[in-house]
């Protein structure tokens, strides 16, 4: 009954006095705690290090200033105990004892004593300790311990009453209070700070995805807009060269209409014209047994047109007109009534289309429309030939 209501009595403490730890922390200054902080941080990097005397140096002076400052005397209490076992180690191997060991033998004389709670004959052991060692920093360590543990024996101090003392204890615990809700409200900010960091990451990758899939839409409108461009463009093309193949076919189908399709010639020029075009129709195949292509698809034109005129010259007595050698068709479809006409005049026509085009592109005669040429010149050289006496 009496433990639970000392545990009552201290939690309504705690809890009246729980506001009034922020203030008291507030009472430090924004330099004082930014040193507090700097020297604590410092101790526990050399603390990782492994360089447990300027840990230990840091720790004592950030407990000076604040005894309940995080895990200052944690921290110290631990470099306490290694550098003690580094000063066992140390007296276990030394062989001669001499004033060193008697430093040593002084303070582990110190220790028993503040073990066994004697901290004024400690604090005695401690200062001889500090006389033969200035720099020692446990014996300085202990001696601070011992002058909190009895401070009614310190020369200068007036003894504290039960009320000023539970006053002082308050205060200390209104710090450790203060330094938990700030530890509390820092880790409380960093956590604020990640969610919404978070939240701005997604929000700017979504913007990202949107803004891709706008550019891909875009890109795929442009795309259809292209191909639809360059298909009218292609149909317009494809549209005016045939209208101006059109054209020009009713061009030269009116301008053959209107010229008069052949000549009157006399009878006697049938003899030259017949040896004219007998004579290109031998170097006709005397040039395709050499290989001369283009003088064997010229002079295959030459004997076709020649061979038609001595037709037309023996029977009709015209030939066609020069230079438009077109006309040739059209004077033997309307003379040379015979069930075999449209036929061989297929074969002229078909000789008179390959020399425009060759014409029009001026260049040589190669050797496949030589061959045609030949071809057909012989075809219609044999028709001629068959219908001459």
């Amino acid at each position: 009954m009496r433990r639970l209501l000392k545990y009552t009595v201290f939690w309504a403490v705690f809890c009246c006095f729980l506001g009034w730890g922020a203030t008291n922390f507030a009472a430090l200054s924004q330099d004082q705690r930014k040193e507090l902080s700097l020297r604590y941080y410092r101790g526990v990097v050399y603390f990782e290090a492994g360089r447990y005397e300027d840990a230990l140096q840091e720790f004592q002076a950030v407990t000076n200033i604040d005894p309940y400052y995080k895990d200052a005397q944690k921290y110290s209490a631990d470099c306490v105990r290694t550098l003690e076992r580094y000063r066992q180690d140390v007296i276990g191997g030394s062989q001669e004892p001499g004033k060193e060991q008697k430093a040593f033998d002084l303070y582990f004389l110190g220790k028993s004593y503040f073990e066994k709670g004697d901290y004024r004959r400690a604090l005695e052991a401690f200062r001889a300790v500090l006389e033969k060692n200035p720099n020692d920093k446990f014996a300085q360590y202990y001696i601070k311990l011992c002058r909190d543990a009895m401070p009614s024996a310190e020369p200068g101090k007036k003894k504290l009453s039960g009320t000023e003392q539970q006053a002082i204890n308050l205060d200390d615990l209104e710090k450790e209070v203060a330094y938990i809700k700030s530890d509390i409200r820092e880790q409380e900010d960093v956590e604020k700070f990640l969610r919404a960091k978070a939240e701005r990451k997604s929000e700017r990758d979504d913007l990202i995805r949107a803004k891709e899939r706008q550019l891909k839409e875009q890109e795929e409108l442009l795309e259809e807009e292209r191909q639809d461009y360059m298909a009218q463009a292609k149909i317009s093309k494809q549209s005016e060269k045939i209208k101006r193949e059109t054209e020009k076919w009713r061009n030269m189908k009116e301008k053959l209409a209107s010229e008069q399709p052949g000549v009157p010639v006399d009878l006697t020029q049938y003899p030259q014209t017949l040896d004219k075009a007998e004579k290109y129709y031998v170097e006709m195949n005397e040039a395709l047994r050499t290989s001369r292509w283009n003088a064997a698809g010229l002079n295959a034109i030459n004997a076709s047109i020649n061979y038609c005129d001595a037709v037309l010259i023996y029977f009709y007595s015209v030939e066609s007109a020069e230079p438009r050698h077109e006309n040739i068709t059209r004077l033997l479809l309307a003379n040379v009534k015979r069930a075999d006409t449209d036929a061989n005049v297929y074969h002229m026509r078909s000789i008179l289309n390959l020399k425009r085009l060759i014409d029009d592109e001026d260049r040589p005669i190669t050797r496949a429309e030589a061959i045609f040429l030949s071809g057909h010149a012989e075809k219609l050289v044999e028709w001629c030939k068959s219908i001459l006496p």
